[in-house]
């Protein structure tokens, strides 16, 4: 009869194979928002093609896992523009109650993970499982690691909370036990260029998601390669075309013309300018939470990182040479623009103080030439383009705790769009269902995706003429 394996008996990798060898596929988790893992998948499948890297990639909650190695993990560090944190599995298995989470933890070889003289903490999420404290795992956690250490230094490293050199997180799923420690530091959300906070910020790296969902890193990656037109696939369409399926599709020529009339502190319009440049910002960090991890191997991460850094860098564009590719573009596809501007972004918005940072912001971030901002209600905004990307976070009502109603807003914005923008695309993100259906037009794509917190609807709105000859 065939033996069992036995209860606590990983199918992963052991923690051995992590550290003393770059032969063994490591396992890592890129975290994103809820409802963004396709897109996140999609953006690890570019990094791993950009860098001819061997690797596997899959959908988990909130996140990817990415098996590339540590070349994958710090290429995903340096150049996603959609994760917020990279994270290195070292263990999962399955647990039954605390002392056997004390257990597993202590066969991990933390010695080999960080040197003692560097501080770290333990952050737990525990949910339909054997305990409901969450401090109490961690708490737990941290005693196996303070452990290992003492059996093999008689000491231990030091537990900062705040602001630990090495972050350990751990997850408590019923009985799956997953433990992982930060190789990021920093959120990569945090490009730098954000100075401060306005009421009901988006953050950087969900933008990017949604700006990738309307095609635009498709069009911010061919427009330097060549002239021929670039189009919005729909999923649907890209499948067909995959099989070799000729049929009814909704790809629709892209613009590089985009615009937020509603831009809050300008996040769209800076992440659409640093996608169409290829500019990375966190490659320019001072810091990554992997430099703190591994110390057998410190030399060969840092050589990976200084590698991946360099080709980074010189992958960056110039502005300098964006109005030549923008008029062969637009010539060879008939895109009509005012020839006597850089600008390809504009953003507007009622408050002043709105308008103020985001112009502070583009010139932080260095994307202010082809990026411009100005006081406007949204109902005057005016197409600048024959064609281009409308992209708008309007008010959603609980986030500002606004009690007025916003139907009559949505709806002006729809017939603002019907009236002056046609040729034009329409996205919209909003959690108010009442709200949307005032906007009085048919969505051609309606994704779920989150907020922060908020459970939200980005819909998608083309403003074409069905006999459109760029509406294939």
């Amino acid at each position: 009869m065939k033996k069992k394996p036995h209860r606590h008996q990983s199918k992963f990798h052991s923690i051995s194979n992590y550290f003393h060898t770059f032969q063994a596929t490591n396992r890592f988790f890129v975290t994103t928002s809820r409802g963004l893992e396709d897109v996140l998948k999609e953006e690890l499948e570019d990094i791993s093609d950009r860098y001819n890297l061997r690797s596997k990639i899959w959908n988990g909650s909130a996140g990817c896992y990415f098996e590339a190695g540590w070349q994958g993990a710090i290429a995903a560090n340096l150049t996603s523009m959609c994760a917020s944190r990279v994270l290195l599995v070292l263990s999962e298995s399955e647990v039954e109650n605390v002392d056997e989470l004390y257990q597993y933890a202590t066969q991990i070889d933390w010695t080999a993970i960080f040197a003692k003289n560097l501080s770290f903490s333990v952050s737990a999420s525990v949910q339909d499982t054997f305990v409901s404290n969450s401090m109490f795992v961690a708490l737990k956690v941290k005693d196996a690691i303070c452990d290992t250490f003492r059996r093999k230094y008689n000491d231990r490293p030091n537990v900062e909370p705040s602001h630990a050199d090495v972050k350990i997180y751990v997850r408590l799923f019923r009985t799956q036990l997953s433990i992982s420690v930060d190789t990021t530091g920093e959120p990569l959300s945090r490009r730098g260029y954000r100075l401060s906070t306005i009421e009901a910020p988006l953050k950087e790296s969900i933008a990017a998601s949604l700006l990738r969902m309307t095609g635009w890193m498709s069009l911010a990656s061919k427009i330097w390669e060549s002239s021929d037109p670039v189009y919005f696939e729909d999923k649907e369409t890209r499948i067909l075309k995959n099989q070799g399926i000729q049929g009814k599709s909704n790809a629709i020529l892209l613009s590089p013309f985009l615009m937020d009339p509603m831009c809050g502190s300008g996040t769209f319009l800076i992440e659409a300018a640093l996608a169409l440049l290829h500019w990375k910002p966190n490659v320019h960090r001072e810091h990554f939470a992997f430099l703190n991890l591994c110390p057998q191997n410190l030399l060969e991460i840092k050589k990976i990182y200084n590698n991946l850094k360099n080709k980074v860098i010189a992958n960056e564009k110039s502005i300098s040479e964006l109005p030549l590719r923008i008029k062969l573009y637009c010539e060879k596809n008939g895109i009509q623009y005012s020839s006597d501007k850089i600008s390809l972004f504009f953003g507007s918005d009622l408050l002043a103080g709105n308008v103020a940072t985001a112009i502070e912001c583009a010139k932080i971030a260095g994307v202010s030439k082809i990026v411009t901002f100005e006081k406007k209600d949204v109902l005057n905004a005016m197409p600048f383009a024959s064609r281009g990307l409308l992209i708008v976070n309007p008010p959603y009502g609980e986030r500002l705790k606004q009690d007025d109603d916003l139907r009559p807003l949505y709806q002006s914005l729809g017939d603002l769009w019907k009236q002056k923008f046609s040729f034009w695309t329409a996205w919209l993100l909003s959690s108010n269902e009442n709200a949307i259906k005032s906007v009085g037009l048919k969505p051609t794509r309606r994704i779920s995706v989150y907020n922060g917190a908020i459970a939200c609807k980005f819909l998608k709105y083309d403003l074409y003429p069905k006999n459109d000859k760029h509406s294939l």
